[in-house]
């Protein structure tokens, strides 16, 4: 009877884990995950060297374009730009691109 228990609760406990969403999955729901990076930069975040405003715009544009959205820059000071990520003309997110890092954070 014990074995039998173990048996049922190493099934029940394994068959739960093979539902675990992988780190791509989970980045994939959100729109714009935690420790994304621009285009232009490596995968890292880091940048060979700053991107200049329009190569930054471009990238942003493209980088949410393959998700559906579009992007609306609302502010450039300094190395950052921010944006405000329109899905179906309903604001989806607001973030700001760091130009020298390539660091896209969400601030919505």
């Amino acid at each position: 009877m014990i074995r039998w228990l173990a048996i049922a609760a190493l099934t029940a406990f394994m068959s739960g884990n093979s539902h675990a969403e992988t780190k791509k999955e989970a980045q994939e729901k959100g729109i714009t995950p935690y420790g994304v990076s621009c285009p232009l930069c490596g995968q890292y975040g880091y940048c060979k060297k700053e991107a200049k405003y329009e190569e930054a715009v471009r990238a942003l544009e493209k980088y949410y374009k393959e998700k559906g959205m579009t992007v609306v820059i609302t502010k450039k000071e300094g190395r950052f730009i921010e944006a405000d990520v329109y899905k179906d003309k309903d604001l989806a997110d607001r973030v700001v691109l760091d130009c020298k890092t390539g660091k896209i954070r969400s601030i919505y």
